[in-house]
């Protein structure tokens, strides 16, 4: 979730799904997903491969609806003509970061953007459900 308060995005994340911000053409991504493989990394046991390999290392941590939920909460300020993205994993299973950069990087309206975004993801497999959101910051 985000909550835009002037020229600040608060953002409030869970599980898997992500936040991400295009700024002077550089994409950074906000939020990190809640799974079993970014917490064995984040504790020194795996590297990002065995994280990748290991057969529990997409499990969430922390859901929605789930038994365990522990909210993240962020904030990004944002400046003219910076790109906020919300996504599903749908997205980065089959989009990589270069790709979702060129995407948002083009400069399209916000809809156009996001049916890109879709698209991309549908082509590169679609193995999941595909939720994206593109705020642009004007002017």
């Amino acid at each position: 979730m985000a909550t835009l308060i002037g020229s600040r995005a608060y953002i409030v994340h869970v599980g898997d799904s992500r936040a991400y911000y295009l700024h002077s053409g550089r994409l950074r991504q906000l939020t990190d997903d809640q799974t079993m493989g970014r917490y064995m990394v984040d504790a020194g046991a795996w590297t990002e491969d065995q994280a990748a390999r290991a057969g529990v290392g997409a499990n969430l941590t922390s859901a929605l609806g789930g038994s365990e939920m522990l909210p993240r909460i962020g904030l990004v300020d944002l400046a003219p003509g910076d790109t906020l993205l919300l996504c599903s994993d749908g997205l980065t299973k089959h989009v990589a970061d270069e790709q979702i950069a060129a995407i948002l990087g083009r400069g399209e309206g916000a809809e156009a953007t996001a049916t890109a975004l879709v698209r991309a993801a549908l082509d590169g497999g679609g193995s999941d459900n595909v939720t994206v959101i593109v705020a642009r910051v004007s002017e």
